[in-house]
């Protein structure tokens, strides 16, 4: 038992270092929001779509997805299988609509099609919730290092927070981007270490490992028993479909990624990595956590008596990875987290800047958002600047906010657990709002506004009041937004014509 020895401490310090630096290289050339919050609109599909992995996989997945299988079995796993027709929803139904409008938030299509009320609550709810997230994946991540390695909880926090929050005030989208990039080799490299370890350690292989999981019940992947409170197999492919869909198609933290391509078709090349991409490394995952319930079935003695399992995979990876691998690893962990919270940071930073700051204080010149990119215009470039400065001053708050909230989320874990509801529940309601918008012409803002709100009361009635999984609450409150939204706009007057000119499916 290897332990975590001091190569491991230079693998990790050298890690921390390197990917602050990178990040730092971008503080020059941001003239303008387009470039803080979008790279200028230049980037290419590859940079692209592993800054998109890099943000949805944090170190919960890193951890959880190996954990899970331990503790269960497989049937969660064929939830990288919707990617393979969500993904081309999404591009049709959203992405194509937000990248020609030329958005920096997606918000903004809701005042366009809708109301600013619809605009400004959504993105204040997302702000909310966001924040919220950030803190609780800080708090469950540095909590997990804590007991991977001998680093105490508030090292982990700090150096996890204010490190990101450091490169992503000063380099922006670019910064966000490209550190993504380094730390998805980084991630991808310690999983591939640890499943190589895993499996080598057996004596049999991966056929040992199938064979033990599968005497234990590990290795099930179809599940169609235990009703509508249990993980079965329709709950993972349905309710996965919308939840793949929510974040790939409405969250403001991967449209923004998409935002950034200098074309549509950078953005299908994009997606198309990502559908071989992400269920590859979900498959990874799940090996590994089959090689480890079988490791120490076979070897119970390697192990604490009585460790939860859920804890067994992080024991693994200190304990029975050679010298300098578990830092390598436990490297892969901060830059999976490191990675997320950065893309939260500056997707935060967008809604406050140009939901708030540009729409309700500067007002929202439309001159300014198309014209005010040209450094030709001095009245232009002031204001761009001022926006660049409040935009990093409003990074850094965020970073601290949601770093000093880690703190306190374990102490008063129903903050977590209500940001969690709450997500699931506005999540479905908000993809709702969005397809009444796009799908439907007839839909009015007050309706669309209702139509949320009767969708939000219904999937939060549903969820607190019974024990239906969570699988189902962005369906539940999905459908029915978007059947309220529809009945409820037959009582108002028809959308004008530049509210559905270019703006819906029909329509544009």
């Amino acid at each position: 038992m290897a332990g975590f020895t001091w190569l491991d401490y230079l693998i990790v310090a050298a890690y921390l270092a390197g990917v602050t630096v990178l990040g730092s290289l971008f503080a020059s050339g941001q003239k303008s929001s387009r470039d803080f919050f979008l790279a200028g609109r230049g980037m290419s599909w590859f940079p692209m779509a592993l800054s998109v992995i890099a943000t949805d996989f944090s170190a919960i997945s890193f951890l959880g997805a190996p954990g899970y299988v331990v503790a269960h079995d497989l049937v969660i796993d064929l939830q990288p299988l919707v990617f393979i027709w969500v993904l081309p929803i999404s591009l049709y139904l959203f992405v194509r609509f937000f990248h020609r409008l030329e958005l920096i938030s997606a918000y903004e299509y809701l005042e366009k099609r809708f109301n600013l009320a619809l605009r400004t609550g959504c993105s204040l709810l997302f702000i909310c919730l966001r924040v919220s997230w950030m803190a609780t994946a800080l708090y469950a991540t540095s909590l997990a290092l804590t007991q991977a390695t001998p680093l105490p909880f508030w090292l982990c926090a700090v150096l996890i927070g204010g490190l990101t929050t450091f490169y992503s005030s000063l380099g922006g989208m670019k910064a966000v981007i490209w550190t993504d990039v380094s730390q998805f080799f980084i991630f991808v490299t310690a999983i591939a270490l640890v499943l190589v370890r895993a499996v080598g350690s057996l004596p049999g292989g991966v056929v040992m490992a199938w064979d033990t999981a599968n005497r234990a019940g590990h290795t099930r992947l179809l599940n169609f028993e235990g009703g509508w409170e249990a993980i079965t197999t329709p709950a993972v492919l349905i309710g996965g479909s919308f939840l793949v869909l929510i974040s790939y198609g409405v969250d403001q933290v991967v449209i923004q990624r998409y935002l950034t391509a200098r074309s549509i078709d950078e953005i299908k090349r994009s997606m198309v990595f990502q559908v071989c991409a992400a269920p590859g490394l979900l498959f990874m995952l799940a090996v590994i956590g089959l090689a480890v319930f079988s490791f120490y079935s076979h070897f119970p003695e390697r192990i604490p008596e009585g460790l939860e399992t859920d804890k067994w995979f992080p024991y693994f990876i200190v304990h029975e990875l050679p010298m300098g691998f578990s830092g390598l690893v436990i490297a892969g962990l901060f830059a999976a987290t490191m990675s997320s919270i950065s893309s939260g940071v500056n997707s935060i930073t967008a809604a406050c800047v140009i939901d708030f700051y540009r729409r309700l204080l500067a007002g929202d010149s439309r001159v300014i958002q198309k014209q005010g990119d040209s450094p030709s215009a001095p009245a232009f470039a002031q204001q761009n600047q001022r926006e660049i400065r409040i935009s990093r001053i409003l990074s850094v708050f965020w970073g601290a906010a949601a770093t000093a909230l880690a703190f306190v989320v374990g102490r008063i874990g129903v903050i977590a657990i209500i940001a969690k509801t709450l997500s699931g529940f506005f999540g479905g309601v908000l993809l709702g709002v969005f397809l009444l918008g796009i799908l439907a012409p007839r839909v009015n803002g007050p309706g669309a506004l209702l139509g949320g709100l009767i969708g939000f009361a219904t999937i939060s009635t549903v969820g607190l009041a019974t024990p239906i999984n969570l699988f189902w609450y962005a369906p539940i409150g999905c459908l029915t937004t978007v059947v309220a939204g529809t009945v409820v706009s037959r009582f108002f007057a028809l959308p004008s014509g530049k509210q559905t000119s270019g703006l819906t499916l029909k329509a544009g």
